[in-house]
């Protein structure tokens, strides 16, 4: 549980309820004195000075005085118990709660001052693994996640994409969807761990042999930064740092927790696993498809529209890669109003007829089909407006190799080849830009690249020149496609 410094103390809230184990106790009552610290930040409102960012203690010692008056309890230990839990769930900001209840006339025969029950409870952040390989696998996982949302002591936080994976251990048959998520809760680990068996057991799960196929899995991997050795239970999950399928989706929701033995990230664990760059990134023009005949041809439409005569498609090779704006304005020195009425001219051609005057470059599809099988994960990156990305890739029926798709916005918010890249590693959740490398054609996905601290591999069969693409300091110059993709998987 985190350690918060800031507290709220509530002490000595009189009130007058019927809790005992004898009758006369639960028939005429008697006072109850209770103290409360209760453990949030404050900050915001100590700045603010408004009451929305804090808690109201009023409302809190009236809330309790209620829950007091209106329940009955043999046992003040019962008292505490359950008035605590109620506090943190009507209040959310309350992260932690120290709550003693005392019983001043205790009717024990003998003279005392008083006698009390002193607790502490709160939230608990705690990591999930799920997995299923059997039945409809995506239909097991959602419904386990449904019954953790509606366990009341449960709050489910933020959910890894499910990936799919092969079995571990030698024993199930039959891939896995994998995943994890994040969860606040008030039970204590034994508690959880008892409540995950039932909803394992609500999806038909059997217990037949260690690492074989099952309806649903679920495994605690964290709780809190707590260190647990039992017969029952292990925690950390003893076996995480040697499984990928628990570190990948583990990674996007949670790249920096701490694991509290091992002493690394689950962003370490992951890389030392392993052992590899595992994101590949792609430009389009010049990289996967020859668009020059569609390019050109267009750039030449739309500079007849401005009075420029431009017959040689082979002068106009430098609209291959940069934003269109741009070379507008740099090569023929329109202005910023100019040049964007210049673009919508060039893409009236190009949406209905240039888009697919292109062809895929040799071994594109092999190395893609190679890449995915092997466990990378793979991206489109492009200064081309994301739509007509799509639309290229579906046309050549490639588009089921890439996990993710960015390209330029029409609004020009995403335009420059850093802009896209930025992009592209907040999609593909690339916490860790050294896991990724691109693979492009010119000096502008060489210097994006290095705008955003990842490797470039440079290829000569696009429009670069293999001189502009060591100025520009690429890691590695390739004259192929497939020497591309040997080149990454010895990195």
């Amino acid at each position: 549980m985190e350690d918060y410094m800031d507290k709220i103390i509530i002490e000595n809230l009189e009130l007058f309820a019927n809790h005992g184990v004898f009758p006369e106790e639960t028939k005429l009552g008697q006072k109850f004195l209770i103290n409360m610290e209760l453990y949030l930040p404050t900050r915001k409102a100590g700045y603010s000075d408004d009451l929305t960012e804090s808690v109201n203690y009023g409302e809190v010692s009236h809330f309790v005085t209620e829950f007091l008056t209106t329940h009955t309890y043999k046992l003040i230990e019962a008292a505490a118990e359950q008035t605590a839990r109620a506090v943190l769930l009507h209040f959310p900001l309350i992260q932690k709660l120290k709550f003693s209840i005392h019983k001043p006339w205790a009717p024990v025969g003998l003279p005392l001052s008083d006698v009390a029950v002193e607790i502490e409870r709160g939230w608990h952040k705690v990591y999930l693994a799920f997995g299923s390989n059997m039945g409809d696998r995506r239909k097991y996982i959602e419904d386990a996640i449904e019954e953790l949302r509606n366990l009341e002591d449960c709050k489910v936080g933020k959910v890894s994409d499910i990936l799919e994976t092969e079995p571990y251990g030698g024993v199930a048959e039959g891939a896995f969807f994998n995943g994890c998520l994040e969860l606040r809760t008030l039970y204590t680990p034994e508690e959880l761990l008892e409540k995950l068996h039932a909803i394992e057991a609500h999806g038909n799960r059997e217990r037949k042999m260690r690492w074989g196929s099952r309806t649903i899995d679920l495994d605690i991997l964290f709780y809190d930064d707590e260190v647990i050795s039992t017969p029952e239970l292990t925690i950390p999950h003893i076996d995480m740092a040697n499984r990928l399928f628990v570190l990948e989706p583990l990674c996007e929701i949670a790249p920096y927790l701490w694991h509290p033995v091992l002493k690394k990230t689950v962003l370490q664990m992951k890389q030392e696993l392993k052992g590899r760059k595992d994101i590949v990134l792609f430009d389009l023009d010049g990289t996967i498809t020859n668009s020059k005949e569609g390019i050109t041809k267009c750039a030449q439409y739309a500079l007849k529209a401005y009075g420029i005569d431009e017959p040689d498609a082979d002068k106009l090779e430098f609209f291959i890669g940069p934003p269109l704006k741009n070379t507008f304005m740099e090569h023929y020195g329109m202005d910023e109003e100019t040049a964007v009425a210049a673009v919508a001219k060039y893409r009236e051609r190009y949406h209905p007829t240039g888009i697919f005057e292109c062809s895929l470059f040799d071994g594109v599809e092999d190395a893609l089909k190679s890449l995915k099988r092997k466990g990378y994960r793979i991206g489109l990156a492009s200064s081309k407006p994301e739509e007509s990305c799509r639309r290229i890739l579906e046309h050549f029926h490639i588009l089921s190799y890439f996990d993710e798709v960015v390209g330029a916005t029409m609004d020009g918010r995403i335009d420059s080849k850093y802009e896209v890249l930025q992009e592209t590693i907040k999609r593909m959740h690339i916490y860790d830009t050294t896991e990724a490398v691109l693979i492009g054609d010119t000096r502008f996905d060489v210097s994006g690249a290095k705008e955003a601290h990842m490797d470039c591999i440079g290829i000569t069969y696009g429009f670069g020149t293999k001189e502009e693409l060591q100025e520009a300091g690429a890691k590695a110059i390739c004259d192929s496609i497939e020497e591309a993709a040997e080149y990454i998987e010895r990195l």
